[in-house]
């Protein structure tokens, strides 16, 4: 019977989940794509030559300052542990020093005791007695006060080597501390380095544009790219393997999570020039609040695109995709596979951007649509 249901949870498992071999296959697949597409994307024109090199350092310059607010966040949440496990033990050192001030002292009182007593201890209990069982219930006493003693002194032994290990985990937690403070000093000047250089980039681009022609211009071009990318992947992910064992995405209308804890500040549908309207919904939020997987899926694209800066789409299956943009950094690449809730970016303003803020649509069968018919009512 138990061999029966060990392979009916196997042939189970096998049906929901793809096999390794598959998986491998399918993230080479994918990470195959997104270079196609970085080739496809440098295809889409629109901008004069200087705008293009210019476009190039802004690029270079935001994926640097992506690796810089990891590193630092890394950094930080290193700092924090390697703090709460300084606290820790500090805490374990003083309440061993009580104990071995306590045993110190209680084996100092028994070495008086047997001082005062002599040397000869057990042959005065033997001498100083005439009932042969007086002698001997004296002497198992005596047994019980030196097997007593051998093991006060014993404990005290212990405290003093686990003293010995708390104190040296303190001081390689402190010169880890201080390692890690000077480290992080050197990547937050290093962070502000970059951010100067991308501020003087975006004024030399705003320079290239002159005219509301020019900005609209450029505004196609960036829509193009972003919907050369969407149908690129829809025609390559056809092929990819999916789970079977969860809730598909359109059976979650209307209860999906929100991306992030932002404000509202464009709608889908609200017009952006005289034939361009939004795809999708503009988030405002604070710099690095968690994006989150608004449903189980497939990342199928985690990288920077032109305009949008560091962007994540999720396949969720049956046609359904999200798009996650201007992130300043990416916590999942490529091939991952994601729950609902869970964190796959932190807010930025990455792709030329100067207020912090996530773009987000939904797109059905490349199509978009209306995030608010997909997710709950805010509050």
């Amino acid at each position: 019977m138990r061999l029966l249901q060990h392979w009916l949870l196997i042939l189970l498992l096998s049906a929901a989940c793809p096999t390794q071999a598959g998986e491998k296959e399918d993230r080479q697949k994918l990470q195959q794509i997104g270079k196609d597409i970085l080739k496809l994307e440098e295809s889409v024109k629109g901008d004069s030559k200087e705008q293009q090199r210019l476009a190039r350092e802004l690029k270079k310059t935001e994926l640097d300052t992506a690796r810089l607010n990891q590193a630092i966040h890394d950094l930080e949440a290193q700092l924090e542990k390697l703090n709460s496990e300084l606290l820790q033990l500090q805490s374990q050192k003083s309440s061993l020093e009580k104990s071995r001030q306590a045993q110190q002292d209680l084996i100092a009182k028994q070495i008086t005791a047997t001082y005062r007593l002599g040397n000869e201890e057990s042959i005065k209990l033997l001498l100083n007695q005439e009932d042969p069982d007086k002698v001997s219930r004296a002497l198992k006493y005596y047994d019980y006060f030196l097997k007593a003693r051998a093991e006060k002194i014993e404990q005290y032994l212990q405290t003093m080597a686990e003293l010995h290990r708390v104190e040296t985990g303190i001081s390689e937690r402190q010169a880890a501390l201080t390692q890690r403070r000077s480290t992080l000093s050197e990547q937050q000047q290093r962070l502000e380095e970059n951010l100067r250089v991308r501020s003087e980039v975006l004024v030399r681009l705003d320079r290239q544009i002159t005219s509301s022609k020019q900005a609209l211009k450029q505004l196609h071009a960036e829509h193009k790219r972003l919907e050369t990318v969407i149908r690129t992947l829809e025609e390559s992910i056809t092929k990819l393997v999916s789970p079977t064992n969860t809730e598909p995405f359109s059976r979650r209308k209307g209860k999906l999570p929100w991306p992030v804890k932002g404000t509202l500040s464009q709608y889908f549908g609200a017009t952006r020039t005289a034939d361009i309207t939004w795809n999708g919904w503009l988030l405002k939020a604070s710099e690095g609040t968690p994006v989150h997987a608004i449903h189980h899926g497939r990342i199928i694209f985690s990288d920077y695109l032109r305009g949008h800066g560091m962007l994540v789409i999720i396949d969720h299956g049956d046609g359904y995709m999200s798009l996650y943009a201007h992130n300043q950094v990416l916590l999942k690449v490529t091939g991952d596979w994601v729950q609902s809730g869970e964190p796959i970016a932190r807010v930025g303003n990455s792709g030329g951007q100067r207020d912090h803020a996530l773009y987000f649509e939904i797109r059905h069968n490349g199509r978009p649509t209306n995030p608010k018919t997909w997710l709950t009512r805010k509050g």
